[in-house]
């Protein structure tokens, strides 16, 4: 039995069972979404209040959530998901079908959640920063460098639920990488496994999202991002699929 957290709740028999495991995936999320955030909140605070006491506030303070705790708190929960789960989930008569899906519609809502809450923390953020006068920045220093909450809610959102689903497929994708091929092989595909979260954050950034090197219209950046998580979550569906599960998590 997983002894992972998760909140309180369960989903009729009757449900299919993509939905039953969807359920049980996203309520790992959600009660773990509580404490990153809780956690940031605090921390982001704490840095405005000390900043300010020694010096000038002319940088975001949450921005920081984005490209740090966010992708990797999301990747480290894919991972545990898949190998603290699959096994039970097949051992207790479900298909690995419904684990496929329910797997990716849980990371799908939780990358939401995350990117939402992100959004709204940097817009609340901006407010106080415009209520005491202070730069609402995107790197600290005297020239102004505006942040990609300048572009507006939509291109926030499209970036932060981008960002958050970069982390949660690539976790969902290592973690049944190494489940299936094995700690050396496993290792050996992160170049191609870690693709997803890597793009992501070379092609864009807070201070400027999206970033194009090319010659290309800059929503491109935002297109490829989105084609390159679609193809982590089809590897993910076609490795889970056939996956033999081991004897010592059933």
């Amino acid at each position: 039995m997983s002894t992972a957290p998760h909140l309180d709740g369960r989903v009729s028999a009757s449900r299919p069972q993509w939905m039953r495991a969807a359920h049980r995936h996203l309520s790992i999320y959600v009660f773990l979404w509580l404490w990153l955030w809780a956690i940031c909140i605090v921390g982001a605070a704490v840095a405005i209040v000390v900043v300010n006491h020694f010096g000038t506030v002319n940088v975001s303070m949450v921005q920081f959530v984005r490209n740090g705790p966010l992708v990797w708190f999301l990747f480290s929960l894919g991972v545990i998901v898949v190998s603290g789960y699959l096994g039970v989930h097949v051992a207790n008569g479900m298909t690995r079908r419904s684990f496929i899906t329910g797997g990716l519609v849980a990371a799908l809502a939780a990358s939401l959640l995350h990117a939402l809450t992100g959004a709204a923390l940097l817009l609340l953020e901006g407010a106080l920063y415009d209520r005491m006068g202070w730069d609402h920045d995107a790197a600290p220093g005297e020239e102004y460098v505006p942040g990609v909450w300048e572009a507006g809610v939509v291109d926030l959102l499209l970036d932060h639920t981008l960002a958050a689903l970069a982390g949660t497929i690539t976790g969902l994708l290592v973690g049944i990488a190494y489940y299936r091929l094995g700690g050396w092989w496993g290792t050996l595909a992160l170049p191609l496994t870690l693709l997803p979260i890597v793009y992501t954050m070379f092609s864009t950034s807070w201070s400027e999202a999206p970033f194009v090197p090319w010659d290309l219209p800059p929503i491109s950046a935002h297109v490829f991002g989105a084609v390159v998580i679609a193809a982590a979550a089809v590897a993910f569906a076609l490795l889970t699929r056939t996956v033999p599960i081991k004897r010592s998590e059933s």
